[in-house]
């Protein structure tokens, strides 16, 4: 009797504590198609050898379906996620999702997913203007339960911008920075070695396992409940024609998710208390041989996207074949699960998702 007592007591004065349990990571894949995700690699695209290796782009990835294709391409979604998750998307099943920006580039695609509404006005590029719309992040970095337990991890440098840095307090490790920790570990120490080393093959985006591999110790040490990793090497070898590695981009970005997910499960402090959410910023075109290389709203179909969830409070339903989805959801979508207040005063703010 006495421990019963006791137990609704600590429930009656720490009502936060409990909600405080709910874990929440957002991934993103940079300008990642749907029809990758849903069917491994083109047909149309990989024997082109103007675009990378075929003997090396079709032992790796071809295969004699698409269902086989596209668990070649990424296992982990197809292994895990399919069977215990939710994806949102697939047009050839009949689901769709869309952006509501009508730029169709990166900005203002971050700033959809993380903000709950397109702000064409202020986005109307990928200027490194500092966004002036409060993200889900920032909102929830200022609230008792998630108050110094907010992180944010990219590859590209525009995230500094995205978050607003300056003005939110968060943290935002991306770009060729070093580890944002008060005291580095060793880990961090020679990640931040490897980032000196590492060749800035793009200016202002670094490789992905390096982001990769800094969100990974920030998980294991700093513990954050509430966690942004973006992930941007696909957009950048699409960009430049390469589909071999933008292929390979999309297998890393898997493997990625697979050891993520793996490691949330051996913490006690995330076992079966996390919600992990996967989308992209936009799409790309799907227009002949060359239109995968481009996305903006002159290229056709680069306003198509796809979401994935799975953990927590995810029903294992697999892919949706219906209904019409869009960006603008997934800030009110994190704010519901995470039990947080968000509520933008501006026009065309997306209702949360009924997974």
């Amino acid at each position: 009797m006495k421990n019963f007592l006791y137990a609704i007591c600590i429930v009656l004065l720490f009502p936060v504590s409990l909600q405080a349990e709910q874990k929440v990571i957002l991934v993103t894949v940079d300008g990642y198609r749907w029809q990758e995700l849903f069917g491994g690699a083109d047909s149309l695209l990989i024997h082109q050898k103007d675009f990378g290796d075929v003997s090396v782009m079709k032992q790796r990835y071809w295969r004699p379906t698409k269902d086989e294709r596209r668990k070649a391409l990424m296992p982990f979604t197809w292994d895990f996620i399919y069977q215990h998750g939710v994806m949102i998307g697939n047009r050839w099943e009949g689901c769709k999702m869309n952006v509501t920006n009508q730029l169709w580039l990166s900005y203002p695609g971050y700033h959809e997913i993380l903000c709950g509404f397109a702000d064409d006005k202020n986005i109307d590029s990928n200027d490194p203007v500092p966004n002036p719309n409060p993200t889900i992040f920032e909102v929830a970095l200022h609230t008792p339960q998630y108050a110094d337990a907010v992180l944010c991890f990219g590859s590209w440098a525009r995230f500094i911008e995205i978050f607003n840095e300056k003005r939110s307090g968060l943290k935002v490790n991306t770009n060729y920075r070093h580890a944002l920790s008060d005291h580095p570990t060793p880990r961090e120490k020679y990640l931040d070695k490897l980032t000196d080393l590492c060749p800035q093959y793009w200016g202002e985006e670094r490789f992905d396992f390096l982001t990769h591999e800094y969100a990974m110790e920030a998980l294991r040490t700093q513990h954050p409940k509430f966690l942004f990793i973006g992930y941007g090497d696909g957009d950048e070898w699409a960009h430049a024609a390469n589909y071999q590695l933008y292929l390979d981009a999309a297998h890393s970005a898997d493997a990625y998710l697979k050891e993520l997910w793996e490691y949330l499960q051996s913490d006690p402090f995330y076992k079966d208390q996390t919600t992990v959410i996967v989308t992209c910023d936009h799409g790309r075109g799907d227009q002949g041989t060359k239109g995968w290389f481009h996305h903006g709203n002159l290229t056709v179909n680069a306003d198509q996207t796809w979401l994935m969830a799975f953990g927590k409070g995810i029903p294992a339903k697999g892919i949706l074949q219906s209904g019409s989805y869009y960006q603008n959801q997934i800030a009110p979508t994190l704010a519901k699960i995470l039990g947080v207040e968000f509520h933008p005063a501006h026009e065309g703010v997306g209702t949360p998702i009924e997974f």
